[in-house]
């Protein structure tokens, strides 16, 4: 799953990471994105830190309620080790800034599918 509410970008994750995963979903909100997890149980899903409908944090609580076998990574314009902290007390794997490589992320991916699987 991926989410993230500016569109350009999620049609480029999608593509991107399209090639090494099966994409499931894409969201555009942290609702969304919950409704996604809940439906398809994700291995993993790589999450906008802010979007509407309470953003990645809110997205972060719901993904681990209703699949709590999905790897989260956190993707971020931002650097802010307070949010880090706070993502991954909430059950974030992983944190990546927007602008990663496409091979970074889905290495992140796969690092932290593999965590959680541990």
């Amino acid at each position: 799953v991926i989410a993230d509410d500016d569109p350009v970008v999620q049609s480029m994750l999608t593509m991107s990471l399209g090639r090494q995963f099966d994409v499931v979903g894409a969201a555009a909100d942290g609702e969304e994105a919950i409704e996604l997890a809940r439906v398809w149980q994700p291995d993993a899903a790589l999450v906008d830190v802010q979007m509407p409908k309470g953003g990645g944090l809110r997205a972060v609580h719901g993904i681990r309620e209703v699949a709590p076998d999905t790897a989260i990574v956190m993707l971020s314009g931002h650097r802010s080790h307070g949010v880090v902290r706070e993502l991954t007390r909430a059950g974030a794997i992983a944190y990546r800034r927007k602008g990663a490589t496409a091979d970074a992320l889905a290495a992140a991916l796969t690092d932290s599918i593999e965590v959680l699987a541990a």
